[in-house]
């Protein structure tokens, strides 16, 4: 259901994410867990659509992420991932 592969992302010199792959398939429950900064949060942006990677690809249901509106990421994606886990 999302696939994330080789994603990179960097805020000027800093690099926060580094080849970073993820594979969460329809009713999995995944955690991202690890210490202040470690680049939590950056993904799941990316994976909103308020975050553009500096590299690798994001895949929903099979559709690109960086091909869909940011507005829209963040709209049908919340609403996806609300109705999985309320099913």
């Amino acid at each position: 259901m999302i696939e994330i592969n080789n994603l990179s992302k960097k805020f000027g010199k800093l690099t926060v994410l580094n080849g970073v792959n993820l594979s969460c398939k329809q009713g999995e429950c995944i955690a991202l867990i690890g210490p202040n900064g470690c680049g939590k949060t950056t993904i799941i942006k990316s994976i909103l659509g308020m975050v553009i990677p500096t590299q690798g690809t994001i895949e929903f249901k099979g559709e690109f992420i960086s091909k869909i509106s940011n507005t829209v990421n963040i709209l049908d994606i919340c609403h996806k991932l609300v109705d999985i886990q309320t099913i």
